[in-house]
């Protein structure tokens, strides 16, 4: 696999839930297909963490609790592929080079 589906959660004027009410309607049309794709954060102002993708992060936690996906990866651990939570990432040989050369903490990755 040489590259997967990248929905823009960071868009110019998007507040967080927008991004997460984009985000629901992602994983909706994603689900039971058991494909991987990457939802874009952004990094943050002033170096700080990204509201929205703190936000993702935690919607992630309840989509894998109530079983819409698979797992999920932060991208700051896609690039450790000897971190834990990359090695608990379902598939994940699966994810694209692109993600997995250097920690990217403006992605998440998501399997459905």
């Amino acid at each position: 696999m040489t590259s997967i589906p990248e929905y823009d959660l960071h868009a110019e004027g998007m507040y967080v839930d927008d991004a997460i009410a984009k985000l629901d309607r992602v994983v909706s049309a994603h689900r039971g297909k058991g494909g991987l794709f990457a939802v874009i954060t952004g990094y943050g102002s002033s170096g700080g963490t990204s509201k929205i993708k703190s936000a993702v992060l935690a919607a992630c936690r309840k989509y894998l609790k109530q079983r819409h996906i698979k797992g999920f990866l932060d991208g700051e651990k896609a690039g450790d592929m000897f971190s834990p939570e990359f090695l608990a990432f379902p598939n994940a040989a699966e994810i694209p080079a692109v993600y997995c050369r250097t920690a990217n903490p403006g992605v998440v990755l998501i399997r459905t």
